[in-house]
């Protein structure tokens, strides 16, 4: 079950355990408050167990009686999983709770219930954040205190303000290359080598775009299917075909080909990754 979908059908059903899977810390720790909320539970009746603990402490600890009348209620909160233990119950009874990133429609509709924030803000600070919401919680705070004396939250306030992750960093880098704005390549790359990003990384991910670009040109699969089989999001293949209009399919395969070559020669030592990087983006400009 997808988290967007908990809360729906914890209305219609609460089971008597649940995993809570995924990378989103934030909406981990929010679907232990909605179970503990929907199943009436008393906070003083929730133990907290380490995460290797054993199935017959878990056992033990829900047939203790709490002082303060009510069932008691086990939570275990891990690095891999978390889970809340209701009851007794059997394997096929355990619900497993996907709390990985949402859809980035539905994070920018969270962004917006804060009316500072402009439809293109929401959406520019969601993929800035990779629609991570424990990030994006942290970077709507930050905004909201540092842009307090105006009006409104617009797209220059997050570029200035947000920090954004690696990779949506790299796929800043990819669409200033698409659209030649050599400001905006030397800026972003070096806020990554602020970061202490692995230089062969950087590259990499260079590869990975004219490998992207390469099949945008050549393929004649769809947007969707593409984005698919490139393991990407349909975004990114949409906004490389649109700013990368003056690319045709034997460019792309020559940049792609120099790419590949650039990768040998620094797997063979005899180039930098970093120095692979400027003469690559050198020849894209």
């Amino acid at each position: 079950m997808l988290f967007e979908n908990l809360r729906a059908e914890l209305k219609t059903k609460v089971a008597p355990a649940y995993i809570m899977t995924g990378t989103d810390v934030f909406l981990i720790n929010k679907a232990i408050e909605l179970i503990l909320t929907e199943a009436n539970v008393d906070t003083l009746n929730v133990v907290q167990l380490e995460e290797d603990i054993t199935d017959d402490v878990i056992n033990a600890t829900l047939q203790n009686v709490s002082m303060f009348g009510g069932a008691v209620v086990a939570v275990i909160r891990g690095i891999t999983e978390s889970r809340v233990i209701l009851g007794k119950h059997k394997k096929s009874e355990v619900i497993t709770v996907d709390c990985n990133p949402m859809s980035e429609s539905l994070v920018v509709k969270m962004i917006l219930q804060n009316k500072k924030f402009t439809y293109d803000a929401a959406v520019g600070l969601a993929r800035a954040c990779e629609n991570n919401y424990s990030r994006v919680a942290g970077e709507v705070e930050k905004l909201t205190c540092y842009c307090d004396d105006k009006a409104t939250i617009d797209i220059p306030d997050v570029d200035k303000i947000v920090t954004k992750t690696e990779r949506y960093q790299v796929f800043e880098l990819s669409t200033a290359l698409m659209k030649k704005d050599i400001v905006k390549v030397n800026v972003v790359l070096q806020n990554l080598e602020s970061c202490d990003v692995d230089e062969y990384a950087v590259f990499a991910s260079l590869l990975t775009f004219t490998k992207r670009l390469f099949y945008i040109t050549n393929s004649r699969l769809s947007d969707g299917e593409l984005a698919k089989h490139l393991g990407v999001h349909p975004y990114a293949i949409i906004s490389t075909r649109r700013d990368g209009k003056w690319v045709d399919a034997k460019l792309s395969r020559q940049i792609y080909e120099r790419a590949l070559d650039y990768e040998f020669q620094i797997k063979s030592g005899k180039v930098l990754a970093n120095r692979a990087t400027v003469m690559l983006i050198g020849e894209m400009m």
